[in-house]
């Protein structure tokens, strides 16, 4: 059998099957999904919901096969895209409208469970619980990543559960408003499609490696990993749908653009997000570090200039931007040339993009990491130096191994590094620190300065001091990416350990007097 007769045997009927009873129980106008949302807005949502997984799992398909995790033997398939058969990005689409309608059946079936067409969770584990949860999940993926028989297991933990810790902070609430239905949605065709997978596998449609699987098989053939990709896959159907289905969707995506309209959401809040969305494929693609990490460096410059713009306006955030930038790319020179202030050091082999020979992410990272740590430091010099000493800790043997610079000083400490280095991060950080805090004063380092809007659109002064947590915040990703990164590059459990407590424990040092305060200590800059 073929993977096309493959769906025309076991896809294909059960999808017109579902076709043909949501067409009778529509004729005359009605909804897809019964009184639980009107028919326009749940047509449009069941025909370009696929359009989504189609986009998002298209790069990690092409992973597992170019990692020879899933195979297709050649006479087996019509063609490919990339290293993807065309049926696989057929069953992207056909899964999603197979669950989708599925759902929209019991949406028919069960209009008002509880009492009401559509309910609420008032439970708040259900939405943000669940979404903290799944993160976690997330993480444990990553981790997996790190071995071998792991290592699909980690790629569906990672590649899946950070959308839906996404969709459980937006709906998560709203889903299990309709518990039943919802479980009744997720594990029939689960079940289904296990059964379909065992006998695609058994009769070699298609196959899975099992140097990266547990080698835990049901009935000797359809390995868990296999098992948990139709569970999590429907998962996300189910509740990406009953999410934007829900009535209260809408009110929530409105309050969001409320958000950004009356200027809540800050743009620089949304470019740190991407900054951390970029990492998220570093562990699919660790030959594009170099590419990924200017790119994600580049947007958290981005965003440090866009918190200082905000903060203290244009001239002044490019002036703090500028000299950062071009104190980083000149002591990195001087550094790499003479051994000041750093130790015996080189970029000769450095990947691109350089920038006179330095990696361009360098002083990128100057600027925007000495930003985050004065600011989570509250101005104070010192504090900055120490921050960012903490993070060159794990910055050290991560850059060395992936080629960025080379020591070659007889006395290193770390990862190759002296300890004149740590003491020159010390100095040079807290020299630009005190420049940052001479320049931005409290308008950059407080609230003074800055103007709230109200529902109304009416201007206020904001006069009081504020936490210092606001792109002080990216530390604090940095703090979690990092030794994360270390891991899943090969550095060992130790040393992303030993960086996890040196940039956890410098963070909680700089926290500590918000913490013991209840978030209300603050030592002012000296200049406004």
């Amino acid at each position: 059998m073929t993977y096309l007769q493959y769906h025309l045997v076991f896809i294909v009927p059960p999808l017109l099957a579902l076709l043909l009873l949501t067409w009778r129980a529509t004729r005359g106008g009605r909804s897809v999904v019964g009184a639980f949302r009107e028919a326009g807005w749940a047509r449009r949502t069941l025909a370009l919901f696929p359009l989504i997984p189609l986009v998002y799992t298209t790069p990690w398909d092409n992973y597992l096969v170019y990692k020879a995790v899933w195979s297709y033997p050649p006479e087996r398939v019509l063609g490919r895209i990339g290293y993807v058969p065309y049926e696989e990005y057929a069953f992207f689409i056909l899964q999603t409208l197979m669950t989708g309608l599925w759902l929209a059946f019991w949406l028919r079936r069960r209009p008002a469970d509880g009492g009401a067409v559509a309910r609420v969770s008032p439970h708040a584990f259900t939405r943000w619980g669940q979404a903290a949860l799944w993160l976690g999940v997330a993480f444990v993926g990553v981790l997996l990543l790190g071995h071998e028989h792991t290592f699909y297991l980690g790629l569906i933990l990672a590649w899946a559960c950070p959308v839906l810790s996404g969709l459980s902070a937006f709906g998560g609430d709203l889903v299990f408003g309709r518990t039943l239905v919802y479980w009744l949605s997720v594990l029939p065709p689960t079940l289904y499609l296990w059964a379909t997978d065992y006998f695609a596998i058994h009769n070699g449609i298609w196959g899975i490696s099992p140097r990266y699987t547990l080698g835990w098989n049901l009935g000797g053939v359809l390995p868990a990993e296999e098992m948990a990709f139709f569970l999590i896959t429907n998962l996300l159907v189910v509740t990406g749908l009953l999410s934007f289905l829900h009535p209260e969707a809408l009110n929530r995506v409105n309050r969001l653009a409320a958000l950004i309209r009356t200027g809540t959401l800050r743009p620089w809040m949304l470019l740190t997000a991407l900054y951390a969305l970029s990492k998220i494929p570093v562990p699919l693609w660790p030959a594009g570090f170099p590419l990924l990490g200017t790119l994600g460096t580049g947007l958290l410059f981005l965003a440090a200039l866009s918190f200082a713009w905000e903060r203290v306006g244009a001239a002044r955030a490019l002036l703090l931007a500028g000299v950062a930038f071009a104190a980083g790319l000149g002591i990195e020179l001087l550094g790499s040339r003479t051994g000041l202030p750093f130790g015996q050091y080189s970029y000769a082999h450095a990947p691109s993009p350089l920038l006179l020979g330095v990696p361009l992410l360098v002083p990128l990272g100057w600027f925007a990491m000495t930003l985050a740590a004065a600011l989570l430091a509250r101005g104070k010099p010192w504090l900055t130096g120490l921050l960012l000493v903490a993070w060159d800790v794990g910055l050290e043997p991560l850059m060395t191994a992936q080629g960025f610079w080379r020591w070659s000083d007889p006395a290193g400490l770390w990862a190759g590094a002296p300890i004149q280095n740590f003491l020159g991060w010390f100095v040079v950080g807290a020299v630009l620190a005190f420049f940052m805090r001479e320049v931005g004063g409290r308008a950059l380092f407080g609230d003074a300065g800055r103007v709230r809007r109200d529902e109304k659109g009416r201007s206020t002064a904001i006069t009081h001091p504020a936490s210092p947590i606001t792109f002080a915040a990216a530390y604090l990703l940095e703090a979690a990416f990092l030794p994360a990164g270390l891991l899943l590059l090969g550095a060992g459990v130790g040393t992303a350990l030993l960086t996890l407590l040196c940039m956890g424990g410098a963070a909680a040092v700089a926290l500590w007097p918000l913490l013991k305060k209840g978030g209300r200590a603050w030592t002012p800059p000296r200049r406004v």
